[in-house]
């Protein structure tokens, strides 16, 4: 998979809580999809559990995610280091300003000059931290071996024909390194902050003040999954647009494209393969052209969720049109879950902390 460099996001995280004999586990596992772990999709996978048995690893960072957070992180540096000479200079240029006469002004003057040397010492103490992570990062996450997160427990073959529903299972499942994780797991949280601001993300989860949802933006900007969205709720919209038409924005986070909101249409897509393969799908709209793409390549397996943080879908695939995806696809989340606990009977989501 490395090879063909294969990518994707993880979902969501759940407890296993009691393995396949019925023994109590300590395990915390991790959803992704079946193309994502697995170069044939065509075969069921699930670990043995043998000792000895061969594992088939997942790394955390693909050769192409890890370049583009080198990039990332050298840009940020960079920009940090433009704010310093802009600071220093703005600093040197009120040091040089003649005093006022007039008190209030001179008073001002004093606040500014004080406030940009706490800017100054802030952009300062940022670029350290940068340098430490850039540090870290070609020191450590460059080792293939380092990057490694689990292990591949469960991976069924990819399949839409399982009943009635026709809906698509593209599932993997993650057995996460204790090691990697224990520290600093929380469970199924999105962190909010970075992309957009507080405000834009109200403007999306609320396009019509009059009737607002249920969303709250967390203090703490880390926003909690909990739940999912059921058949009923799929068909029906929750709340009203700015030209009060009924409306139910999502929003997904995944490695590629980061955080971004679409709006789901309450209709089921039918797919058709060229092998006569029929599915149904959720399907997710880009939630503007100013906006962009909802997904790209290597967001597959990300959890789409709503305002009120229930699972909406599991990130499969997208249509392209042109060099976009016109509209994204994925399995219903409650399918998602039905599916998973069929597996893992005692599938815990709500789990924050590792045993």
């Amino acid at each position: 998979m490395a090879a063909n460099d294969a990518q994707g996001s993880l979902g969501l995280y759940f407890h296993e809580g009691k393995d396949r004999h019925g023994n109590k586990s300590t395990r915390v596992m991790a959803i992704t999809n079946k193309h994502v772990t697995s170069s044939d999709t065509t075969k069921d996978y699930q670990f043995s559990g043998r000792s000895g048995a061969p594992r088939q690893y997942i790394r955390n960072c693909g050769a192409r995610r890890f370049q583009q957070v080198l990039n990332e992180t050298r840009a940020r540096i960079a920009e940090r280091l433009g704010d310093t000479k802009l600071y220093a200079e703005k600093l040197a240029t009120l040091a040089a300003k003649p005093k006022s006469e007039d008190e209030e002004k001179a008073e001002q003057d004093e606040d500014d000059f004080e406030r940009k040397q706490q800017d100054l010492k802030r952009v300062e103490k940022d670029i350290v931290k940068l340098g430490k992570f850039l540090q870290l990062l070609t020191s450590t996450w460059s080792d293939a071996y380092q990057c490694i997160i689990g292990a591949l427990d469960w991976a069924p073959k990819i399949a839409n024909n399982l009943d009635s529903r026709c809906y698509t299972r593209d599932l993997g499942v993650i057995a996460l390194n204790n090691k990697k994780f224990k520290e600093n797991f929380q469970g199924n949280y999105v962190y909010l902050t970075g992309k957009y601001t507080r405000k834009e993300i109200n403007s999306f989860f609320y396009p019509n003040a009059a009737n607002p949802t249920s969303f709250n933006y967390p203090s703490d900007h880390l926003f909690k999954l909990l739940g999912y969205v059921d058949a009923a709720g799929l068909a029906h919209p929750n709340f009203q647009d700015v030209n009060n038409n009924p409306c139910f924005v999502v929003a997904k986070d995944g490695q590629s494209t980061d955080l971004t909101f679409g709006r789901y249409s309450e209709l089921e897509a039918y797919t058709c393969s060229e092998f006569d393969e029929e599915s149904w799908e959720v399907a997710v709209l880009n939630f503007s052209k100013k906006h962009g793409n909802f997904s790209a390549k290597g967001d597959s397996g990300a959890a789409i969720f709503n305002a009120e943080g229930k699972l909406v879908a599991l990130l499969h695939s997208g249509m392209p049109r042109g060099m976009s995806n016109h509209i994204t696809f994925g399995t219903p989340g409650h399918y998602v879950i039905e599916v998973v606990r069929k597996q893992y009977p005692h599938a815990d989501f709500d789990w924050v902390k590792f045993a």
